[in-house]
């Protein structure tokens, strides 16, 4: 190894002591209750998903500038995702809560959808919107692909969240299509308060007072369109409701999207469901732009549920420092002066950078800034 490459990986080492020393010494006084140890290896593996964008154990423990050797971190990551006695009810739940204390002045917009994590298993995460982000609340992992998972799965995410809303908290909970069922509307209306917008399908079958079943294809709707079925029956294979179903084509979709909805206003169940595609951003920046967790090598379902509480408070700090950027007006130090082009996920990434490279103090909270 030349001296220049020796140089770069001290000064690397250097700044992944920073950031593990930084993180450690926040998480132990968060969790003065757990096993230090346990908050020790948790503190590990969020720097290994930061300093090496991989969400995969090999590669995070040789970002750890610990005294033992790499393999043995690596052991020590593994025995922590497959510690059963380890579960987000302790290690993630009280940040989830935090972060809602922290929107509750504003509608909670929550978004749920389903992504492929680590080899052959599903992800189903509830997020809560800020900004133009989501930032994760509760998740289940799953065996299984892409595709429709039954009503009770998605009640069950819901249940895990349900307990962290703050009280008189307004909620609005988005899903695409698979999360229509009439069995779901139906557990969110008799279980919560909340508002919901769902996107359902063209071929579904609605009946109104003044109509019979039909199907929503029915309306062919051209592009400026905007139709809607109050007091709809939602479906004929289940009548719940009822709800307000909605047709629209957006000029900017190629086709029309179908909306159920418990909201009594077209334009405010659109306006809000208008949110859910943020979703998609977590999504990316967990995976291709990010932290490559779709790449992970774990098959076992609870063990990438436990590596997502690492995953999930890296994305959180992350953000947390890109609004901090933002907050303090330094953003053009990592961006351009004439406007803002980088997502808070990438500014927050930069601007670690920068701050490790000026030796500027580190910011760290799991949690939205405040301001």
């Amino acid at each position: 190894m030349s001296l220049a490459n020796s140089n770069e990986r001290a000064y690397a080492m250097s700044d992944n002591q920073r950031v593990y020393c930084k993180v450690k010494n926040h998480l132990k006084k968060m969790m003065p209750a757990q096993p230090q140890g346990h908050v020790v290896t948790l503190a590990m593996m969020i720097v290994g998903i930061i300093c090496g964008k991989k969400a995969q154990l090999g590669p995070m423990s040789n970002e750890v500038p610990y005294g033992s050797k790499d393999d043995s971190v690596e052991r020590r990551m593994r025995r922590w995702v497959g510690n059963q006695r380890i579960g987000t009810n302790v290690y993630f739940m009280p940040f989830a809560q935090a972060l809602l204390v922290g929107l509750a002045h504003r509608p909670l917009v929550l978004v749920m959808d389903g992504s492929p994590v680590g080899r052959g298993c599903m992800a189903l995460i509830v997020g809560v919107v800020y900004q133009r982000r989501v930032l994760p609340l509760a998740w289940l992992v799953y065996k299984g692909k892409k595709g429709h998972a039954p009503a009770t799965r998605h009640q069950e995410v819901l249940e895990l969240v349900k307990p962290l809303i703050p009280a008189q908290s307004t909620v609005i909970l988005l899903g695409d299509g698979e999360y229509d069922t009439p069995e779901m509307l139906t557990w969110v209306d008799t279980q919560t308060t909340w508002f919901f917008v769902s996107r359902t399908a063209a071929n579904i079958l609605v009946s109104t007072v003044s109509e019979e079943w039909f199907a929503l294809s029915t309306w062919n709707l051209q592009p400026g369109d905007l139709q809607v079925a109050a007091e709809a029956r939602f479906t004929q294979r289940k009548a719940a409701g009822p709800y307000l179903v909605i047709g629209w084509w957006d000029a900017q979709h190629d086709e029309p999207l179908y909306l159920v909805t418990n909201f009594t206003d077209a334009q405010e169940a659109i306006y809000w469901y208008r949110k859910r595609y943020r979703i998609e951003t977590f999504f990316s920046d967990q995976k291709s732009r990010g932290f490559h967790i779709h790449k992970s090598h774990l098959s076992d379902p609870a063990r990438l549920a436990r590596l997502l509480i690492a995953a999930c408070l890296a994305y959180i700090w992350i953000i947390y420092l890109g609004v901090t950027a933002l907050q303090t007006h330094q953003a053009d130090l990592i961006d351009r002066n004439d406007r803002c082009d980088l997502s808070l996920f990438q500014m927050g990434l930069r601007w670690l950078t920068h701050l490790l490279k000026w030796r500027k103090p580190l910011p760290i909270a799991f949690r939205v800034p405040l301001g």
